[in-house]
């Protein structure tokens, strides 16, 4: 069934555009040519982009280049590539259903101002023309930091709110309504959602791509749904890869530090003919930042405090990739891409901490990109391997003492097996319009449209999902076709209009609109005005988690059908609506700009209205609070919220907690004094302006849960030293509540520096150096005195002012999650041909 929709759609998209195609090939030629620098040598990797039409290419490893489908008549070309000056080349002629040579000589500089990006409209253009806040860290970026991840690259970005709790484990949220189990953000792995079925949350740590495999990040900071659908409420992280014709050869790295930090990865790539091929490996492991934790007694929901049992801070991840591609002779490429990795560790979660163990996740993806059409299917699939609840390891075992130290440790199990299957098709053309003079002012009308179907399929092999109960797996269809229009007005604005379709099976069909006008009065300064309204589906943790005795006396349970809440004498006292998508609609006014080719500024102002906000995991009735006990009762049913035996359950779900808006300042700049030496700053400001819930609702469902006040500053110093890049970033959060689950309290101001460094000790070889929170300011300490069960000060972190600063201190991130302090890493590039 899935084949033949699949198979369907693909033939209806494609005689949808044969028309489109037929007319398109008849009125339009290719560019071709090759970019060297000023010794001749081919440059890979440059990104070029012909105007008025915005056709793209990228050249090969030795330099060449094809621009298709250009539109008969006189374009320009703009180059992009990091390490080299932009350049323009005007005045190509171009004739149809011919090839105009259009050699590029580009001169090598430090200055990097502007840029093109890909996430904001799914097609190359220049920064400074995307209708959306943006960064893009490049691949030179990226391999001037060490060890497993790009992560500490992202503190940088603008917008985005960066969460560290450990060496390997860091989390991002963009513009609040943050929580311990955040899945707000998408992830998006060269095309593919990277989400874990059986969660909603983005792969993470557990993506099958290395560091030292990546060609750029791309952030956007903002609703994403109008393009991306479901999960990209708050914005999207895109991870893209260097594809080995224009990336051959073989680069090794390997890293150490404190907390015995280990890492190595390996990557090789190559070409044959019209063949491609790469590998990737890596293996990572470090003793993490650790902290100890109780947990209430098993006899009523607060009481003495048992210690967390058996935790392991002692984290290792393993991955690797590969990849096979045929390019054809008219630059189309199709790849098959393979990928596994596995992941120990500590996961924070909004009712306690997992022990991740033999958590392992895979990948497979066969991919088409042509000049105009791009279609790819996909799967991915997460096993739990034999992960555990350290909290409920903890309980049980004060709970049954009679029982063996295995079957208490298979009470607190947490297996699963979440399976994603997708597939799309996108295509895009440009429309020009033909006048006496040639081609007209009104003309490249850009057209992007495309249709996804996903399918998920998860098991909690009869644990902690609702398939305990029904004894099947649990299905879920969805479906969405997108499309976006640009249009010049005139020579100084642009129109950009854009929706999407979703419809998914347990839910409401959704509509995600976007409209954007965009006045360039100068080249590359951009002003913007835009509206988006976006949507997030619940999970299937929201919907169809059944867990009773989660912990003892506490069930968790997904929110499909509603629930009653009645007090000792049985009236109702709250009642919670079935969970829904939340949706936001936004308003920005932005600005975008290069200034003098030595200032790059980029800054929004956004209003946002949420509607039925979903809330972190929260407790909605407890029969054990004694005068105020309360007892949850399904609302379809009518059915009493117990454990399978009939026992008391303090009952914890999600529930749309109510509406919201929101108002914010992103801004970002980087400034050179010279070629060498830079300044880049950032800073965000966000304030709730107003929250309507029910008064019956608990306090921590509408929590914001993010600081009011994030700001980042650095400067990076490029050959001051000959063959040295170093620099450095102070990073400042402002203190907030943060109430998600069991864990709430107040994060305590901080202020960190880091440093960096990477000497080049031959042409293949360099030496990167980074050293992470090593001068730390805090604004005070937060310590719980261990997790409960509700609201009250019997559960909330104890909060002290005090104002510290130092080398070595620590600092809080995430409540009930371990202080971070200094990572010192070192490191060894080598790369070769």
């Amino acid at each position: 069934m899935f084949r033949f929709i699949l198979t369907r759609t693909v033939r209806t998209i494609a005689m949808a555009m044969l028309p489109a195609v037929c007319a398109l090939a008849q009125s339009t030629g290719r560019i071709v040519g090759r970019v060297t620098d000023t010794h001749g040598a081919g440059i890979s990797g440059v990104q070029l982009l012909a105007s008025p039409s915005g056709n793209s290419s990228v050249s090969g490893s030795d330099g060449r280049y094809t621009i298709r489908s250009v539109p008969a008549g006189t374009a320009s070309i703009r180059t992009y590539r990091f390490g080299f000056k932009p350049k323009n080349v005007e005045g190509v002629t171009v004739v149809a259903g011919r090839d105009v040579t259009a050699d590029i000589q580009l001169e090598q500089a430090t200055v990097q101002l502007g840029g093109v990006v890909t996430s904001a409209s799914r097609r190359v253009e220049k920064i400074t023309d995307a209708p959306a806040t943006i960064t893009r860290l490049d691949e030179a970026q990226i391999a001037n930091t060490i060890g497993n991840s790009f992560a500490a690259a992202l503190k940088e970005v603008k917008g985005l709110e960066f969460i560290q709790t450990g060496i390997l484990s860091s989390a991002v949220n963009a513009r609040g309504f943050n929580s311990s189990f955040n899945n707000r953000m998408l992830q998006i792995e060269d095309g593919r959602i990277g989400v874990l079925a059986e969660s909603g949350l983005p792969v993470g740590s557990l993506t099958t791509v290395s560091k030292i495999d990546l060609a750029g990040v791309e952030v956007l900071v903002g609703p994403g749904s109008a393009l991306y659908g479901p999960d990209a409420s708050n914005g999207v992280v895109t991870l893209q890869t260097k594809d080995p014709r224009q990336y051959p050869g073989w680069s090794l790295e390997v890293d150490g530090g404190s907390r015995s930090f280990y890492n190595t990865q390996a990557r090789y790539a190559g070409n044959s003919g019209q063949f491609g091929y790469k590998v990737t490996g890596e293996y990572v492991a470090v003793n993490e930042f650790s902290n100890p934790v109780s947990y209430p007694s098993v006899s009523v929901p607060v009481g003495a405090a048992i210690p967390e049992k058996d935790a392991n801070w002692r984290s290792d991840i393993i991955r690797g990739s590969g990849m096979l591609a045929y390019y054809t002779n008219n630059g189309s490429r199709l790849q098959g891409t393979f990928g596994m990795s596995k992941l120990n560790g500590i996961g924070a979660t909004n009712v306690g901490r997992n022990q991740l163990q033999n958590y392992g996740y895979r990948d497979a993806q066969v991919q088409y990109t042509g000049s105009r059409l791009f279609a790819q299917v996909y799967m991915s699939q997460s096993v739990a391997g034999t992960t555990f609840q350290l909290n409920g390891l903890a309980q049980n075992s004060v709970r049954f003492p009679a029982l063996s130290y295995d079957s208490v440790k298979s009470l607190s199990a947490f297996p699963g097996d979440g399976r994603l299957q997708a597939a799309e098709v996108q295509n895009n053309f440009s429309i020009g319009m033909l006048t006496k003079t040639g081609i007209s002012a009104i003309d490249n009308t850009h057209f992007t449209y495309g249709g996804q179907l996903r399918k998920d399929r998860v098991s909690s092999y009869g644990h902690w999902l609702s398939d305990r109960a029904t004894g099947t797996p649990i299905l879920i269809n969805q479906k969405g076709v997108y499309g976006q229009m640009e249009t010049p007005l005139s020579e100084m604005l642009r129109l950009v209009l854009a929706g999407r379709y979703d419809k998914h099976d347990k839910y409401d069909a959704q509509f995600s609109p976007k409209a954007a006008l965009l006045f360039t009065p100068i080249t590359d300064q951009t002003f913007r005005v835009t509206y988006n309204k976006a949507f997030k589906s619940p999970s299937v943790l929201q919907t169809d988690f059944y867990f009773p005795n989660f912990q003892p006396f506490i069930g968790v349970f997904g929110n499909l059908d509603g629930f009653d809440i009645k007090n000792a004498s049985g009236a109702i006292v709250n009642a919670i609506d079935p969970i829904r998508p939340e949706v936001n609609t936004t308003y920005e006014l932005g600005y975008k700009g290069v200034i003098g080719q030595r200032l790059y500024v980029d800054l929004v102002g956004y209003q946002t209205k949420f509607d039925g906000f979903i809330s972190p995991l929260v407790v909605i009735a407890n029969p054990l609070a004694g005068a105020a006990a309360t007892t949850a009762y399904d609302h379809r049913t009518g059915a009493k919220i117990t454990d399978q035996a009939g026992g008391p359950q303090v009952a914890l779900t999600y529930f749309n907690a109510g509406k919201a808006t929101i108002k914010g300042i992103d801004g970002g700049l980087r400034f050179y004094f010279t070629d060498k030496i830079a300044a880049s700053g950032s800073a965000s400001v966000v304030k709730i302006d107003t929250i309507i819930r029910k008064a019956t609702d608990p306090a921590e469902a509408t929590a914001f849960n993010s600081p009011s006040v994030r700001v980042t500053g650095g400067m990076d110093f490029t050959n001051v030293i000959q063959n040295l890049v170093a620099g450095f970033t102070t990073r400042y959060v402002s203190k907030y509540d943060f109430r998600s689950g069991v864990n709430f309290g107040l994060i305590p101001s901080f202020g960190t520096l880091d440093i960096s460094g990477a000497y080049t000790l031959s042409k293949s070889a360099r030496v990167i150096f980074q050293a992470q929170n090593i001068f730390s300011c805090v604004g005070g300490t937060s310590t719980p005195p261990g997790i409960g069960i509700g609201s009250g000060t019997a559960n909330q972190a104890v909060y002290a002012a005090g104002r510290e600063c130092g080398f070595g201190k620590t600092h809080q991130e995430m409540i009930n999650a371990p202080l971070v302090g200094p990572i010192v890493l070192l490191g060894l590039r080598l790369d070769g041909r």
